[in-house]
C-alpha cells in the first residue's frame, strides 16, 4: 500500500459510521504532540489556542482538501465517546 492509498484509507475512515473507524482515521491523518496536532503528510503543525484558525498546511499538501479544522474534528469525535458509569475516573 502506497503512502497516497493509506492517507486515502484514513480520509475513508473518518467518515465511517463506527466510533472506532472513525478515531483510526484522524489518527492517521492527525499526530497529537503536546499541545499541537501535526499533519502525517506535511509536518505542519498547530497549537490547541489556534484551534479557531484554518489549519496551516504547506502549499502542496495533499491533506489540505480533507482537513483544515483537527481540533474541532477531534473534538466531535470525543463527543461521541459512550457515557461514562456513575463512577469516579480514578
Amino acid at each position: 500500500m502506497t503512502k497516497d492509498m493509506l492517507f486515502a484509507r484514513c480520509v475513508a475512515l473518518s467518515n465511517s459510521p463506527q466510533l472506532g473507524e472513525r478515531q483510526l482515521g484522524w489518527a492517521g491523518r492527525w499526530c497529537l504532540m503536546g499541545d499541537f496536532v501535526v499533519c502525517t503528510q506535511c509536518m505542519a503543525a498547530q497549537a490547541i489556542d489556534q484551534a479557531q484558525q484554518p489549519f496551516p498546511h504547506v502549499p502542496d499538501c495533499v491533506a489540505r482538501p480533507s482537513g483544515l479544522h483537527p481540533w474541532h474534528e477531534l473534538q466531535r469525535l470525543l463527543s461521541q465517546l459512550p457515557a461514562l458509569p456513575k463512577e469516579r475516573l480514578h
